[in-house]
Parts: C-alpha cells; structure tokens; sequence
C-alpha cells in the first residue's frame, strides 16, 4: 500500500509491537486534519528545529478526536497506545510506581502479586484485584491491605524487594510509540500537568528512580481533550506551548457526516442521511448556544442512522439515539425541539419517510398470496393486473354518476337562500398547483396525491362492496370518492389550521404531559373495570369508574374514527364550517398525540346511480398529507343514509389494535334518504350497527349540533350521544371529549 507519510522506513518492531500500528477499516474516511498533520509531521520528520512531535486536539465528544490519532498511527507507521487522564490522577501515574516484589511460598500471595505487576496505579491494582477475585471494592481494599500488613512484620522471613514499574507514558516516551493523552483537562492536581511539561519536551530527559530515560526521536504525543465540558478546566498555559501543531475538531461538513455514514454502516440513503446530519448539527448548535451540557455528534449520528437501517421510526428514534443524550431535562429538551420544529427538519424528515413508503408499494401478507396463488418471483406483476374486470367495472361507475351527480349538487345549490353568496375562496380555480416551499409538512406533490388517491379509491370501493354484502345498502349504489384538493382548498387549509392550532398545542401539551405521568405511576385512572374505584371520575358518566394498576411499559391507546354529516342543511349557521375546523382540530390533536386517525363524510341521492356517496379524507393507513386542505372540500350536499358511514367506519376501526375504539358521528339531523331510509327502517339500521359493534368494544358517540337532538339522542341511546348546543365551541368541545378517553 503506497503510503506518502510514513516515517519510519528501516525501523524494525517487535511483532507486539507491529500489532499495535493501527489498521484503517473500510469505513475509515480520510478527513482534511489528518492529512494536515501527518504532511506537517512528514514534512518537518528530519528538521532537529522544526520537527513537529506533539500535537493537540481540541473539540467537542464524538468530533473524531480519537479516530484521528489511530489514524495518525497507521499514516506514520508508529505503534499505538494511549493514557485515560482521571480526576486526582498523580506524577506515579504519569512517571510510574515503586511497588513491593515479594519472594513468598503462599499461592494466594503469589497470584495477587502477579496481578499487581499487571498495574500502573494504585487505583488500577484495585481494580485489578476486585475484578481478579470478584470482589467489591472495599473487599479490594482490605485484600491489599493484609498483604502490606505481611510485608510490614518485622518477625517473618520473608524477604521485601521493590521494583520500579514505568507507566504507560514513560513506555511509549522510552520506545517511540504514537502516545494519545486523553482529557489531561480533568486532572484536578495543576502540578501534574506541570509534569507532563519535562515529557513533552522534543529532546526531554524522564528522572525516573531507576535512572533517566531520554526521549525516543520517533515518540509523537497527541493530546486529545474536550471543550469547556463539566470537569474539565482550561489546558496548562506552559503545556499547550509545547504543542507544535493543534487542531479545533467540531463536527464535519454534512458532505463528510454522510460520506463516513455511507462507509460505516453501508446505508445510501442520501436523502435520509443529509437531513438527519443537518438535524444533529442543528442540535449541536443549539445545544451550545443554550447552555445544554450534552452531546450531539458523529457518535449520536452513527448510531441514530443505525437504527433507521435496523428499521426503527427516526422520528421515534431520534429522541434515544440523539436527544436524550443531549439532555433529559423538560425545559432543555423543550429548547431543541422548539428548533427543530421551527427549522422544518423534522417535517423534512417526514417527507422523506413517506416517499419511501409510496416508493416500497402496497405489500400483501402471506395469507393473501397463498389465498391467490401468488408466488414471490410474480407478486409485482400479479399485483399489477389483479382484477382487471372490477378496477373496469369501477371506473364505468365512477364517470357514468359523475355527470349526474353534477346536475344533481348544482340543483341542491339552486336550493340555497337568496342571501347567501359564494365565498371568494370558492370562487377561485378549481385546479391547483404548490411550490417546493410552500409543500411544508407533505412528501409529494399533488399529481403524485392525485395519481394514489385514484388507485386508493378503486381499493376503497371493492371494500366497500364486501363490507355493505349482508346489509339492506347491498343493492344501493355506493360510491367512495378521494377529495380533489383545489386552490381553494389549499388556501381554506391553511386558514382552518391558524384558527384552531393554538387550542391543539395547548391541549396536547397538557395530554403529553398527562401520558407521561400516567406511564410512570403504578395504577392508570379512567378505566371500566380495575384493581380499585375511583369516586372522581363519577362526575364524567362515561362509567370509566375505576383505576388499573399497569403492567410494565403499558401505554395508553386509542383509535379514533370521524364521521361527518354533509347534508344540505349543515349550510345552516354555517354548520358545516364548524364541522370543518372541528375536523382539522382532531387530525391535528391526532397527528400530535399519535392516535391512530380515520375521516370520513357522506351525502346521499346525489343521482339515481349513486344512493350513497362516501367522502374518504383519511384512511388509518393514510399520511397526514394536505389533510386540512382534503378537510376544506366538505359542502353541504344532498340527504344522509347514516347506517352506510357508520358500518364503514365501525368495520375499519374494529381492525385496529388500540385498548379504545371510538367512533364520532358529527351531525345536525336524522337520516332521510330516498326512497324509504327513514323513521323506524332508519332507526333499525343504526341501532344495528350500534348493536353489532358494541360488543366488539366499538365506542360509539352521537355529537348533535342541529335542533334535532332529541330525536338524535333516541335514535343513538343515551350512552351515545353528547348535545353541543353551542356549535361555535365544536372543535374546543371534541377536543376536550377526546383527551377524557386517553
């Protein structure tokens, strides 16, 4: 291997010795400092004047302080050791130590003596011993005490030598090795360092007790330290002028971070790797900036980057990998992800996430391919052709209602009150387009929603067909549909959001905090049945009575489903407004508090094809993609058949995995829809439904907003239903009915 900085051609090791010459791994990437240093060593080797032998790193834990000395090793070809510096450290650890050699018949003095030889210190013959016998450290103490005991009688025959045991220092100083001095900052006693100063000296002269050493031509000291960390204090003024060369190590260009990501853990992602170094170098300086003690470097970025290759959530495992390790105070860790959120990384991060969740596909279990016959090496073209007749049976359904159902909501339209005037919004384009800027927390463009929201809405309908089979809606036409976002909506989105964000936050905030004490205690409150009662939660008459006691590292959890009415008269007191900033508000309490979500909206009659028409915002398995612009589509359409959403989203809720299932049904009135799905065949169908998946542990709650409450409230029972007179406090009120069942 041609190596340009090697200085010591000629020179003959031991084979320990040529063990110790480190060997660059694969990973290994060359940096910019190192070829700095090993050219100004190589370049000033033969110089008696210039010749740089010691060489000082300084910055922050896991800036590659370390990796850079072995690396200085394996460039110069000088073997490799080093020395931990700790707190009362003295000159015996750094010159070595006079210890006794006893000449003893006892086996067991024989083999303490052995280890002891091992030592350089009094306190690594403690450590020694402790971990030779499997002792304590006081056990430790007490075993060498006994033996300095036998040696301090006068009246034995045993004969007492001493021997002088150079220190690893000395060993390297004695021998030409590449010596690492690791954080000789800590050492609380100054004339220690002050010591090490005769050491550092180019042609320096050890006084030891058995002589003098003089420094080998070939000894390099490399001192690494960190950086205004708690223990340390500022480097001796007298030894860093002894340095001939110093480096300021902070964390590598982003360019770097990847490239060594790359060759250390063989991830390629480079869309994952450069926004995930640009978050820990954010971290890093905001953690400086702040005062934060902790660390965030290449070693958090290693093994962060890791866990994602391992298949772990980064956004989850960000909190372990990264920023626990900065620090784990509430306040402190408040700071860094208050900047985080505020730099979009972490939506960034997402974006990244969910593109590489539309590039793996739709997967199918086991299960599925067996039921098939779908064999692995035919699964990708199997999946691309399945069901051709329906997916075509689909589409000619889909574009043989679309134009009635047009004629049939410009005739609702028609219906509205003379005073009411269309919006500015809604009169805008009904195409849209969004800059790479403005696509904050979405991964994909709006063709890419469009294309998969066309192929997930050929997948919604045949699931629909199964689900409806053994039900009276059998027959009836229904259709499920994907939102067609639109200026407008994007606009209306944005606005929704502004109104009810600041209740989201504050709400989630409190629940967070909430969970987080719930976790840790010994009993969960807020359940049907437990260990003990609980006379407070009488109050709320949700008949969660009772306390649980946890079992380890349980977690609360609940799934949500959200049905909402868009009748035509939800255009009444602007209804159907309240009903949209409620939606957004529990997506976005969903989003934050990581519930499972699913939303839907539903007419009927919109044509004599389409009985019942389904409006899918949100799937479970959805993102949160451009959600509040989906949620700014809802209008007031036509009538509403109540058993067809209800069943839907009973049915989908019923597969999730959560301990509460609960089902909201926003709405202002009975169901009425042609020709007969009202009164008593209305009621029947619900009741159903309510009958059927309650005892699948499906929570069913009624939210009436209309003058129909009492009507609603018979209809849906009384454990099912909450009257919100006051519609203007919707979204304040579901929140707060929510959070109860978390």
């Amino acid at each position: 291997m041609n190596n340009p900085f090697v200085v010591t051609e000629g020179r003959r090791f031991t084979k320990v010795e040529e063990q110790m010459i480190w060997h660059k791994p694969a990973s290994h990437k060359t940096s910019q400092e190192e070829l700095r240093i090993a050219s100004e060593i190589k370049n000033n080797w033969h110089d008696p004047e210039m010749k740089i032998m010691n060489v000082l790193l300084e910055g922050d834990a896991g800036s590659g302080k370390t990796q850079l000395a072995r690396a200085l090793s394996a460039d110069l070809q000088l073997p490799y050791t080093k020395v931990t510096c700790f707190a009362d450290m003295d000159k015996t650890d750094v010159f070595g130590a006079l210890l006794p050699v006893v000449a003893a018949d006892n086996d067991e003095d024989r083999e303490l003596l052995e280890t002891i030889y091992q030592t350089d210190s009094l306190q690594e013959v403690l450590t020694v011993i402790a971990t030779h016998f499997q002792l304590d450290a006081n056990q430790a103490k007490e075993r060498l005490s006994k033996l300095i005991e036998r040696i301090d009688q006068t009246e034995t025959a045993t004969s007492v030598d001493y021997k002088f045991y150079p220190s690893e220092i000395v060993r390297a100083m004695q021998k030409g090795y590449l010596l690492e001095i690791q954080e000789p900052t800590v050492i609380r006693d100054a004339s220690v360092l002050v010591a090490l100063n005769s050491a550092l000296e180019p042609n320096g002269l050890l006084n030891i007790p058995t002589g003098i050493i003089r420094r080998h031509a070939d000894c390099v000291v490399v001192i690494t330290t960190n950086r205004n960390y708690q223990g340390n204090r500022p480097l001796n003024e007298s030894l860093r002028d002894r340095v001939q060369h110093a480096e300021k190590m902070d964390l590598p260009s982003i360019e770097v971070m990847i490239e060594r990501a790359i060759a250390k853990m063989n991830f390629t992602d480079h869309d994952y790797l450069e926004i995930m170094a640009k978050i820990i170098r954010l971290l890093d300086e905001t953690g400086k900036a702040n005062a934060i003690k902790g660390v965030a470097g290449m070693r958090s970025y290693f093994f962060w980057v890791n866990s994602l290759k391992q298949g772990q959530d980064p956004l989850e495992s960000i909190f372990p990998k990264v920023l626990y390790k900065l620090t784990t105070d509430e306040t402190e860790l408040n700071i860094l992800q208050t900047a985080l959120e505020q730099s979009g990384l972490l939506s960034a991060l997402q974006q990244v996430k969910n593109q590489q969740k539309m590039r793996q596909g739709r997967k199918i279990s086991q299960a599925e391919a067996e039921q098939r016959n779908i064999l692995e090496e035919a699964e990708s073209a199997t999946l691309k052709n399945e069901s051709a007749e329906e997916e075509e049976a689909d589409i000619t359904q889909e574009d043989a209602v679309s134009d009635e159902a047009i004629v049939s909501e410009k005739q609702a339209m028609m219906d509205v009150p003379e005073d009411v005037t269309p919006s500015e919004a809604e009169s805008k384009s009904e195409t849209a387009s969004i800059d790479e800027e403005d696509k904050i927390g979405s991964a994909m463009s709006l063709d890419e929603l469009a294309e998969i929201d066309k192929n997930k809405r050929k997948e919604l309908n045949r699931e629909v067909r199964k689900i409806l089979q053994e039900t009276i809606h059998a027959k009836e036409g229904t259709i499920v549909h994907r939102p067609k976002i639109t200026e407008a909506a994007l606009a209306q989105g944005k606005q929704l959001t502004q109104n009810v964000l600041p209740e989201v936050e504050s709400l989630s905030r409190v629940i967070n905090d909430l969970l987080d004490k719930e976790v840790s205690s010994d009993f969960s409150s807020g359940k049907y049945y437990g260990a003990r009662f609980n006379p407070g939660h009488v109050a709320y008459g949700d008949l969660r009575n009772f306390d649980k006691k946890n079992p380890p590292n349980e977690q609360p959890s609940l799934a949500l489903a959200v049905r909402v009415d868009e009748s035509g008269s939800m255009l009444r007191d602007d209804r159907i407004e309240t009903a949209k900033l409620a939606a957004v508000a529990l997506s976005l309490f969903a989003e934050k508090i990581q519930i499972p979500l699913m939303l839907y909206g539903d007419s009927a009659d919109l044509s004599q094809r389409e009985k019942t028409s389904i409006y899918s915002y949100k799937e479970f398995d959805d993102t949160y993609d451009y959600l509040a612009a989906k949620i700014a589509t809802m209008k007031p359409r036509q009538n509403n058949r109540d058993g067809v959403p209800l069943r839907l989203l009973a049915e989908k809720l019923n597969q999730q995995t959560a301990d509460t299932k609960l089902l909201l049904s926003i709405s202002d009135g009975q169901p009425k829809a042609l020709p007969d799905y009202t009164g008593e065949k209305a009621k029947q169908d619900i009741q159903t439904v309510l009958k059927d998946y309650e005892r699948q542990g499906i929570l069913f709650i009624a939210c009436a907003i209309g003058e129909d409450k009492e009507q609603l409230r018979t209809l849906y029972g009384e454990n099912n239903f909450v009257d919100i007179s006051d519609i203007a406090t919707l979204p304040q009120q579901l929140l707060q009915l929510i959070a109860r069942f978390i």
